[in-house]
C-alpha cells in the first residue's frame, strides 16, 4: 500500500515531530522488574495503588504542563501556585464547613493565579521562565502569610472524603487523575486547538500570520493550568487533612521532569500524551523504589534532577539528529509543481516558460487602498500607499529595501493597522484586527518568511487556522484530517504541485516544495486577494518560473494577485501593472506595458520619479 493511501485512510495525523519513548519505556519495565525482585512488597496491588496515589497529582498537573511546553511555554509558578491554594482551600473548608465552597474557592484561586501569569507573560514580553520564577516566590510567600506560617486543620469528615474516597478499592484522586489526562491528550491531539499548540511551539510568528490568537490562546493555557492546579490542591488538602504553606517542595521539577521525560521537547513544537504518561511512571516508580531502598529524601531529589538532565540532554541529541536527517533526507516525492502537460513551454516573450496564456481581462476592483501610512516611533515606513488591484490582475509592487512593500502588504493583510488611509474591498471601507480577519474577509497572504510551521505536516500547515472539523460520535467536536488531507490533495493538484505524503514534516521539504505550501494555502476556493510576499527570493530558475506560473494562474481563475519583488524580470514575466514605492510612497502604478527595464530601475533607485498616472516626469529630489 502506498503512502499516499495509508495518509488518505487515517482517520487523524498526529500533530509534531514524532517523540518516541520506547526506550525510556522499557527502562520503566526495567525499573518494575528490579524493584521487585529486590523487594517482596513491591509486587503488591497495594503498593501499586500507592504509586498510582502519589504520582496523581503529578499527572494532572502534567497535563497543564504538557500544553504549555509543548506551546513553546512553561510555568516554574506551579509549587506556589500548590501552596497558596492548598491554604485559601483550607480556610474556606475550616471556618464555612461548605464541602462545595472550599472546593469553589480552590478551583476559582487556581483561575486567578493562571490567569496572573498568563496575561504578565503576555504583556510582560519576555521569558515566561522568569516570569513564572518571579510569580513562584509571590505565592509561595503569600502561602505563608495567608496561613500566618502555619497549619490551616479542622475540617469536615464529607470535605476529606473527596480526598480518601475509593471506588472498587481505586482512590478517587486516581481515577479523577486518569479521566483528566486521558481527556487532556484528547484534546491536544484531536481538536483544532490542540494543532494550534503545536504550531505556536513551531513558528509562534507563522501561527500569528495564519490568523491564530496566539497571545490570548497561552493566556487561556495559563488559567486552565491554573485550573488543574486547584484540582491537585484540592485534592491533596483533602486527602492530607490539613493545609500547608510547605506543599508543594520541588512540585515544579516533578512535574517537569516527567513532562520532558515523556519527550515533550522543552522549545516547544513536538510531544505526545503516551510519552508524557510514561515520565509520570517512571518518576513514580524510580521514588517508591529508592522509598523501599530506604534511602534519604535528598536522593530522591539527585536522582529525579540527574533525570531532568538526562531527559533534557536526550531531548537534545534527538533535536540534533531530527536536524541532521533533514539536510540529509532527500524527498521521495517530486514534490515541485509542473503543469498539466509537462515543462511549460518556453517561447521568446516569456523568459521564465509559464505557459499560461492571459486571456482574461482584468474585473472589478478588489482592493483600493487610499494614503496609507504607518510609523514605528519617529520613522515612517509607509507616506501614502495608493494603489488598487482588480480581479483577474496581477500587479507587482516593487521598490529599494525600505521603500515601504512589505509594510504595504501588512497593512492590506491585517498584520498591523494603517495610523491613516482607507483599505476598501470590493468598494466597501473594511477595517482589520488581525490577519484572521483579513482572511475571513478573502485575503490570503504568503509571507516572505513562509508563515509555515517546520514540525507540522503538509495538510496540518495548509489547514492552520481554517481547521476542518467534524464530531465524533455525532457529538465530540474533533479536527478532521481525513478531510484536511482531501482538501490539501485537491488544492495542490489544481496547482499542479505533486506531493504524496501529507504528513511529512514542512521542515524536511525542499525550499521549492516549501514554498509551493505556503503559496497553495492560500488559493482557496472564495479568495479574493492572494498576496505573494517576495516569493521567489530563495528560488532557482526552475522554482521560480513554477511559482510565477502559480501566481499567473490564481489571476487567470479570477482572483486579484498582489505580487512583490526585486527581481525585474519577474516583473515582466508576470505582471500585469507595476506599482513602484520610494521611500514609503507610490511613486509610479500603471501598465507594465508602458514601462522599460531601465525606467522602472531608475523608478526604483530615485534617479526618476514620475505622478501615479506616469504622465508628468519629474526631478528625484
Amino acid at each position: 500500500m502506498s503512502i499516499s493511501s495509508v495518509v488518505a485512510n487515517r482517520r487523524y495525523l498526529v500533530p509534531g515531530e514524532p517523540s518516541r519513548r520506547n526506550g525510556l519505556a522499557l527502562l520503566c519495565v526495567f525499573l518494575v522488574a528490579y524493584f521487585g525482585f529486590a523487594y517482596d512488597n513491591f509486587f503488591t496491588v497495594s503498593n501499586g495503588l500507592t504509586i498510582l496515589m502519589n504520582i496523581s497529582a503529578i499527572a494532572i498537573a502534567a497535563v497543564g504542563a504538557m500544553f504549555l511546553v509543548v506551546s513553546g511555554h512553561v510555568d516554574l509558578s506551579v509549587g506556589g501556585q500548590y501552596a497558596l491554594i492548598s491554604v485559601v482551600t483550607a480556610r474556606f473548608a475550616q471556618d464555612q464547613g461548605n464541602v462545595w465552597g472550599a472546593v469553589l474557592a480552590g478551583l476559582v484561586a487556581g483561575l486567578i493565579l493562571g490567569l496572573i501569569n498568563g496575561i504578565l507573560v503576555k504583556y510582560m514580553k519576555i521569558s515566561p521562565l522568569i516570569v513564572t520564577l518571579g510569580t513562584m516566590a509571590v505565592f509561595k510567600g503569600l502561602a505563608y502569610l495567608v496561613s500566618e506560617g502555619k497549619s490551616v486543620f479542622g475540617f469536615s469528615d464529607a470535605f476529606i472524603f473527596l480526598g480518601r474516597a475509593r471506588i472498587d478499592s481505586v482512590p478517587l484522586p486516581v481515577i479523577i487523575a486518569t479521566v483528566v489526562f486521558v481527556a487532556g491528550g484528547f484534546w491536544l491531539l484531536r481538536t483544532a486547538t490542540g494543532l494550534r499548540l503545536f504550531a505556536i511551539g513551531g513558528n509562534q510568528q507563522a501561527a500569528r500570520l495564519t490568523g491564530i490568537d496566539v497571545d490570548w490562546l497561552v493566556v487561556r493555557l495559563y488559567v486552565l493550568n491554573g485550573l488543574l492546579m486547584g484540582v491537585v490542591a484540592v485534592l491533596t488538602t483533602a486527602r492530607l487533612g490539613s493545609g500547608t504553606p510547605q506543599i508543594g517542595i520541588a512540585f515544579e521539577l516533578d512535574v517537569l521532569t516527567a513532562v520532558i521525560l515523556g519527550g515533550v521537547g522543552f522549545a516547544g513544537g513536538s510531544g505526545h500524551p503516551a510519552g508524557v504518561f510514561v515520565g509520570v511512571a517512571t518518576i513514580g516508580i524510580l521514588s517508591s523504589g529508592l522509598i523501599f531502598a530506604g534511602l534519604a529524601d535528598w536522593w530522591q531529589q539527585i536522582s529525579k534532577g540527574l533525570v531532568l538532565l538526562l531527559a533534557l540532554g536526550a531531548d537534545q541529541i534527538a533535536e540534533h539528529r531530527r536536524a541532521r536527517s533533514a539536510r540529509t533526507d532527500t524527498p521521495t516525492e517530486a514534490g515541485e509543481p509542473v503543469a498539466a502537460g509537462g515543462s511549460p513551454p518556453t517561447d521568446a516573450d516569456d523568459e521564465y516558460g509559464l505557459g499560461v496564456p492571459r486571456t482574461r481581462e482584468p474585473g472589478e476592483v478588489v482592493l483600493a487602498t487610499t494614503g496609507l501610512s504607518r510609523r514605528f516611533g519617529p520613522v515612517y515606513a509607509l507616506r501614502d500607499g495608493t494603489f488598487s488591484v482588480r480581479g483577474g490582475e496581477v500587479v507587482c509592487i516593487v521598490g529599494d529595501n525600505g521603500a515601504g512593500k512589505s509594510t504595504l502588504i501588512k497593512l492590506v493583510s491585517g498584520v498591523y493597522k494603517p495610523d491613516a488611509g482607507r483599505i476598501e474591498l470590493e468598494g466597501r471601507p473594511v477595517e482589520f484586527s488581525g490577519p484572521i480577519d483579513a482572511r475571513r474577509a478573502g485575503i490570503e497572504t504568503v509571507h516572505q518568511d513562509l508563515a509555515v510551521c517546520p514540525n507540522l505536516g503538509v495538510a496540518h500547515n495548509m489547514i492552520l487556522g481554517d481547521e476542518p472539523r467534524r464530531r465524533m460520535f455525532g457529538v465530540i467536536p474533533v479536527r478532521d484530517d481525513a478531510g484536511a488531507v482531501a482538501r490539501t490533495r485537491t488544492r495542490l493538484a489544481s496547482l499542479g504541485i505533486t506531493l504524496t505524503d501529507m504528513n511529512r514534516s514542512v521542515g524536511r521539504l525542499s525550499g521549492g516544495q516549501r514554498q509551493s505550501v505556503a503559496i497553495a494555502r492560500a488559493m482557496k476556493d472564495n479568495v479574493k486577494l492572494v498576496i505573494l510576499d517576495e516569493p521567489t527570493a530563495a528560488l532557482g530558475v526552475t522554482q521560480t518560473r513554477n511559482v510565477l506560473r502559480i501566481a499567473r494562474q490564481a489571476a487567470e481563475n479570477g482572483a486579484g494577485v498582489i505580487l512583490i519583488s526585486h527581481d525585474i524580470r519577474t516583473v515582466f514575466a508576470v505582471a500585469d501593472r507595476v506599482v513602484v514605492l520610494r521611500l514609503g510612497r507610490v511613486v509610479y502604478d500603471d501598465s507594465v506595458d508602458r514601462i522599460t527595464h531601465t525606467r522602472l530601475l531608475h523608478l526604483m533607485a530615485g534617479l526618476e520619479d514620475v505622478d501615479v498616472d506616469g504622465s508628468a516626469a519629474r526631478s528625484g529630489k
